[in-house]
């Protein structure tokens, strides 16, 4: 296991994107691991007067919004909600698609089919419309927005965890496990999946991304959980001062790009370092 760790980590590391962008996201998950010692206090409570530029007060050194509340307080703790928001989506994503993806693969037939059409019908429906539908149905508390990104990204997962499968499950191992008389469940999910899963991690890390995009999305549109600092939910309040006080939706805004750009890098980083295909490049 160890040389395996050891080779997978020098794989990671011939990618130089891949490496600053898992630096980024550790910067960001340390900022949001932080944020309760460094502003213990609400971030949503008001501190100072309306509009503050960054670097003018050394208080608030990224500004204050419209209402006078600390805009460095509420990036530090909207990190906490867009990464917990990201991680807890792409994990519901995962689950659904790969119980999907190699229920379909493994069995073929008319649960193939069915599996394949209904999740076909999801991909359909525009995603963010279908966001926006399950939070307002549901509620806007931030458990409400997880499970709504995580109902909604999953079906790429799905295609892919069954393409994967349909090329595994007719090898060697698979028959000699059905000879041997182990049940389907531990077949697929003990002996085809660990084969499989390289390249649904690699995906799973990309959910995330778009996670982060949805919940800002979300936020934007005033559907977010309004009892927990956000950066789209900055960006929403801001947009009505863009041409004054632009800074109110450049900071966020720019924190966003940053963690997406940064978690796409390491997805990248994974595809290189996991695909056998790549190895060599």
């Amino acid at each position: 296991m160890l040389p395996r760790t050891i080779d997978f980590a020098r794989r990671f590391a011939r990618n130089r994107a891949a490496v600053v962008g898992l630096l980024l996201v550790i910067l960001v998950i340390g900022i949001a691991l932080a944020a309760p010692w460094i502003y213990p206090r609400n971030p949503l409570r008001i501190v100072g007067r309306p509009e503050i530029w960054p670097f003018v007060n050394s208080r608030f050194p990224l500004g204050t919004d419209s209402l006078g509340r600390d805009i460095a307080a509420m990036i530090a703790y909207g990190a906490r909600t867009t990464l917990l928001i990201g991680l807890c989506a792409s994990i519901t994503a995962t689950l659904i698609g790969i119980t999907v993806g190699a229920a379909a693969a493994y069995f073929g037939g008319w649960i193939d089919e069915m599996l394949m059409r209904f999740t076909e019908l999801f991909q359909t429906i525009p995603n963010l419309i279908f966001v926006l539908t399950i939070v307002a149905i549901l509620g806007q508390k931030l458990e409400y927005v997880t499970i709504a990104v995580g109902v909604v990204t999953w079906t790429p997962i799905a295609r892919l965890t069954r393409a994967e499968f349909l090329s595994l499950r007719d090898r060697e191992f698979v028959q000699a496990c059905r000879a041997m008389g182990m049940s389907n469940l531990r077949i697929m999910f003990g002996e085809i999946l660990p084969n499989a899963l390289p390249p649904v991690i690699v995906l799973s890390s990309l959910v995330i991304a778009g996670a982060v995009l949805f919940e800002s999305a979300v936020s934007f549109l005033g559907l977010g959980d309004p009892n927990v600092s956000s950066w789209g939910r900055l960006i929403g309040d801001g947009r009505t001062l863009i041409r004054t006080s632009w800074y109110i939706c450049a900071v966020p805004g720019l924190a966003i790009m940053l963690t997406v750009l940064a978690l796409n890098l390491v997805g990248d980083g994974l595809n290189d370092a996991l695909n056998p295909k790549l190895r060599d490049r």
